[in-house]
């Protein structure tokens, strides 16, 4: 499909989306909402897509939702309105692949939560972070009080929820927000080195994995239950009888996700 606010790129097992409005520093409008929720809806049925990518084109990852488009708002219609674009943070979460945010800029509002979504945060050093919600009058929303106390402790997502300050990519990296924090020249490289090192491996593993996190917090012994159920599965994959007899074999293992 050709989008019109979003790039999709496919290649060896990676899909890399870029969010491509960079006039408006990629803000979450509308017509993107739509675009990335049919981008992740294709890139599920797809099999060869192994790992996903997602960063912005130019200065910024995302700067938030289109404040413009908020003039006029109901109350009801901003119900259906985050509704809607709730969608895509459950695509995200529940798609059985991997998700690296590339962030090579701005992740405000919307856009932090975007990149929270994620399963991993690789952010250069010129990122910046807000939950920038409060400055217009509004809560967080996008998943963020579930995300963000998750990555940095619900104390920690208090002052950055009840301040809406920014915050640049050093003290990210301090705080456990993000997963690895590179030079801005070298982000891309780093980012797609690291998805195809993904896309190389069990691929059911990682949709596991995935799942069982996906249930945190939960009780020691719900966990067990997972943990059991799950496991008992993966020895019935192709990959663990490849990852075995590798192991025997004393070789680096060729899985295919299967």
């Amino acid at each position: 499909m050709n989008y019109t606010t979003i790039q999709v790129d496919k290649t060896e097992g990676i899909a890399k989306i870029t969010l491509n409005l960079p006039d408006k520093l990629n803000a979450l409008d509308l017509v993107m909402r739509e675009e990335l929720k049919d981008a992740f809806a294709d890139i599920k049925k797809d099999n060869h897509v192994k790992v996903v990518v997602i960063t912005g084109a130019g200065k910024a990852f995302c700067a938030g939702g289109d404040i413009k488009t908020m003039e006029g708002v109901t109350s009801p219609a901003g119900r259906d309105r985050l509704k809607n674009v709730q969608e895509l943070v459950k695509r995200m979460v529940e798609l059985e692949k991997p998700i690296i945010a590339g962030v090579n800029g701005a992740a405000t509002g919307a856009g932090f939560h975007i990149a929270l979504a994620c399963d991993i945060i690789v952010a250069s050093e010129k990122a910046k972070f807000a939950e920038s919600f409060v400055k217009i009058g509004l809560i967080p929303d996008m998943g963020g009080f579930y995300f963000l106390p998750m990555r940095v402790g619900i104390h920690k997502a208090k002052e950055l929820m009840f301040t809406g300050r920014l915050f640049d990519a050093k003290e990210a990296s301090a705080m456990g927000l993000i997963n690895k924090l590179v030079p801005h020249e070298a982000l891309d490289d780093e980012v797609m080195q690291f998805a195809g090192e993904l896309a190389q491996g069990p691929g059911r593993c990682y949709a596991m994995i995935k799942s069982a996190l996906n249930t945190w917090p939960a009780s020691l012994q719900t966990v067990l239950e997972i943990e059991a159920n799950l496991q008992a599965v993966s020895f019935s994959t192709k990959d663990f009888k490849e990852g075995l007899r590798a192991f025997l074999e004393k070789r680096k293992p060729v899985f295919t996700g299967e």
